[in-house]
């Protein structure tokens, strides 16, 4: 199990935000390796892969990034395109403007990759058709009163905000309904104490995994669909975006991810069933006996943002300044950027 929660960490993660950890001179007793990434169609179109081994170390499993691996894009047709290894973010990326000469990224199409590691090890992903996506309409946000568990697991009650999307089921000349995937990531404004403003970046969080199967439900749209509630707290203090993106995905797509969301949510009870390997539609071209683990999918994506004001939800009290009490070290009252994803630059869609 702990095995499966730690590829379940890497598979949840965008391949930007994948934490590495380096080991000089060490080996494994197991090297399973982690294949993961996509295809996102748009002007310009972007594939990102992540390759990491799983090994076990000294009784816990931990991932290494590898790189100077040969990663390619191919297409049903047999043309490819090259992926760049990025070393500063750990993944390789191929950006692919809309006007390419010999590959193009189009609806219907079916992609895969294909991976070489330095000791010439091979490995492929099943080919994925990018489908188009419905439009999403329309996000927002309500006030309301929730009991929830809270950090210690004790029931609360507290004011959170609860964000909604409206977005057809159908896409245009379409009689299929999709399949559709959220990605959530939230960036919020803090001032210090030198009066230093951050704008800090708050990923999704790994155990949480948003689907909606429009094939299964006598539903031609969905409505004030609540996808997150977010605790109303001090990232509201000096404005909030939430950010929103809608993916459509194959069956095949759904179903992996379906899996990940059941693997998140387990609570560990007697009643569950015991956990599995999640699908992988990634497979070792050198050795059929190998087990690879990951998922390459190619999708369209639709993106909406909303910006909270905190006149609307009852200016929050500011974290900064905390009250004077014992402490090791500067916090980021005394530096806002000592916080994990927090930046001077103000991010470009940000418009109050």
């Amino acid at each position: 199990m702990k095995y499966l929660m730690v590829i379940l960490a890497l598979v949840l993660l965008l391949p930007g935000c994948l934490d590495e950890i380096e080991l000089k001179n060490q080996s494994f007793d197991t090297k399973a390796v982690v294949i993961q990434g996509k295809l996102v169609q748009g002007s310009p179109a972007v594939v990102e892969v992540s390759i990491q081994r799983i090994g076990d170390y000294s009784g816990s499993e931990v991932a290494t990034y590898i790189g100077s691996a040969k990663v390619s894009l191919w297409n049903a047709a047999g043309a490819s395109i090259e992926l760049e290894e990025v070393n500063s973010k750990r993944f390789y990326q191929a950006i692919i403007p809309s006007n390419h000469p010999t590959f193009k990224v189009q609806t219907g199409q079916a992609y895969h990759i294909q991976v070489t590691l330095l000791d010439g090890r091979q490995y492929e992903s099943e080919p994925e058709v990018l489908l188009p996506n419905p439009e999403l309409e329309k996000m927002d946000f309500q006030l309301a009163d929730l009991a929830l568990p809270d950090k210690k697991g004790f029931i609360t009650t507290s004011t959170y905000l609860r964000f909604w999307v409206n977005t057809a089921l159908k896409t245009v000349n379409s009689s299929e309904k999709s399949k559709l995937r959220w990605e959530l990531n939230a960036v919020y404004r803090l001032t210090d104490n030198a009066k230093k403003i951050c704008y800090n970046i708050e990923p999704q969080r790994v155990e949480k995994v948003f689907i909606f199967d429009g094939a299964a439900f006598n539903l031609n749209r969905l409505d004030t669909f609540y996808l997150a509630d977010l605790k109303l707290d001090h990232r509201f203090a000096e404005g909030f975006y939430l950010t929103i993106l809608q993916e459509s995905l194959t069956p095949a797509a759904y179903s992996y991810w379906n899996q990940v969301k059941l693997l998140a949510e387990r609570s560990g009870n007697m009643f569950e069933a015991p956990a599995a390997k999640i699908t992988s539609n990634i497979k070792s071209s050198t050795d059929p006996q190998e087990a690879a683990y990951g998922y390459f999918y190619a999708t369209t994506q639709d993106t909406l943002r909303r910006y909270v004001n905190p006149a609307q939800v009852g200016s929050p009290t500011n974290y900064c300044p905390q009250p004077p009490q014992p402490r090791i070290g500067p916090t980021i009252c005394d530096n806002c950027l000592l916080q994990t994803g927090s930046s001077l630059t103000k991010p470009t869609f940000w418009i109050e």
